[in-house]
């Protein structure tokens, strides 16, 4: 994240007037030129004519979003370098209130300005208290949440993002919760998880805070259905569920690639508890991503985006063989394929964590050109109840891994693919 001070000393630097300036922060924050101009109080055209002010000052050639993009990069490397170079430092004083723990660089970042709006009206004008972004691996939780949580910072007395990639127990989690909280180890034991939940949960009652857990879906249970817990994780639903039914000042913010069930179980009884599923980028704001790997063959970006449900790993790992594989044209990729080994194995670690009767589902969807109502899949699966198959569905689209449409439940095209490959190999 690039400092607020050193963007305004590298664009003062730049000769970027404050009123660009202005313009500048919130098309960083993610603000499109229409919100911009909302929050300055000009019309969205001068808002544009600002930015491009700004780009011309840095020297910023292209066209769209892509300028923003690289623009964000050439602060980012400026940024680095003057770190590198011992020119600046952090923030102490901020950094007191701000744990970012290992949330990723998130400077250069792709649309979602509608996301964010609606994100941001359910915890400062709706006041939410959780709320649980869901959706496929790669569709870009991660780097909404940063961003989200730079636009939320202001609001907020304390911040605490945490990646929960390795998995941590939920006592050393709160550990390290509390002891930020406090603003230094707490000077009683807490030993026991239920304490240091009762701790925590008073302290967010009392003080305005934000907390971000970002990849619950490294507690679950893989080959089983959605919202099963591993063994000695089980206490993350209890936490979970404290967070949404207690009343506090706070706001919580979940990322995984499953919905929630505790969540699902709260939303809609009038808590101040919610779910948001993420899907893939805009056509434009893919495009973007195309453009910025140098890739040409315009013409069929669509059908490439369309193909990869817009989401932004899926198209960069899918844009790096084309870039280094066919010299960046779009068309003679697919002219010889539309799936390279990276996402077979992206979508594969995918598949390993449900469970022997959603994988039997995939494998009958996969093979049909049309959707199957749940009556046509129970006619496939005479061995399988009735509350065994719901579940399995239900569990299914939690994962984001199937559609339901007029005609039935569907597999998006990259999943569909996937699926017929892995089942050619286990034949």
């Amino acid at each position: 994240m690039i400092p607020p001070e050193f963007l305004s000393d590298i664009a003062t630097q730049q000769g970027v007037s404050k009123s660009e300036l202005a313009a500048l922060k919130l098309g960083l924050a993610g603000y499109s030129t229409a919100d911009i101009g909302e929050q300055l109080g000009i019309s969205g055209d001068a808002a544009r004519k600002r930015l491009s002010e700004v780009y011309q000052k840095f020297g910023i050639a292209g066209r769209g979003p892509v300028k923003l993009t690289k623009l964000q990069q050439l602060l980012v490397t400026r940024y680095q370098e003057a770190l590198a170079n011992g020119r600046v430092a952090f923030n102490s004083a901020e950094s007191e209130q701000v744990d970012w723990g290992n949330a990723p660089d998130v400077s250069v970042f792709y649309g979602r300005t509608a996301e964010l709006a609606k994100l941001e009206q359910w915890i400062i004008q709706d006041h939410y208290r959780l709320l649980a972004i869901y959706g496929i691996s790669g569709i870009g939780k991660t780097t909404l949440s940063v961003k989200l949580t730079q636009r939320l910072q202001p609001h907020f007395k304390k911040v605490f993002w945490r990646s929960l990639y390795y998995a941590p127990l939920l006592q050393d989690l709160l550990i390290e919760l509390t002891t930020f909280l406090h603003g230094s180890p707490l000077d009683f034991p807490v030993t026991v998880v239920s304490e240091q939940m009762d701790w925590v949960m008073d302290y967010l009652q009392h003080h305005r805070c934000l907390l971000v857990l970002n990849g619950l879906e490294s507690f679950s249970r893989k080959g089983d259905l959605a919202g099963n817990y591993q063994p000695n994780y089980e206490n993350y639903s209890q936490f979970i569920h404290l967070l949404g039914t207690v009343p506090h000042q706070s706001c919580v913010v979940t990322t995984s690639q499953e919905k929630l069930s505790e969540v699902a179980y709260l939303e809609g009884q009038t808590l101040p508890v919610g779910s948001f599923k993420l899907r893939g980028l805009e056509l434009e704001e893919a495009k973007a991503i195309l453009q910025n790997k140098g890739l040409t063959g315009e013409d069929k970006w669509k059908y490439l985006v369309d193909g990869y449900r817009g989401n932004p790993m899926m198209l960069k790992l899918v844009a790096e063989t084309i870039k280094e594989v066919f010299g960046g044209n779009v068309s003679d990729f697919l002219d010889t394929s539309f799936f390279t080994r990276d996402i077979h194995n992206f979508i594969e670690r995918i598949f390993d964590r449900v469970s022997g009767l959603e994988r039997r589902i995939l494998y009958i969807l996969s093979d049909q050109s049309d959707g199957l109502a749940f009556k046509q899949l129970q006619n496939q699966l005479t061995n399988v109840n009735a509350q065994d198959l719901m579940s399995a569905l239900s569990s299914l689209r939690q994962r984001s891994l199937i559609e339901h449409m007029d005609q039935g439940f569907i597999l998006p095209l990259v999943i569909k693919e996937v699926t017929q490959q892995i089942m050619a190999s286990e034949a």
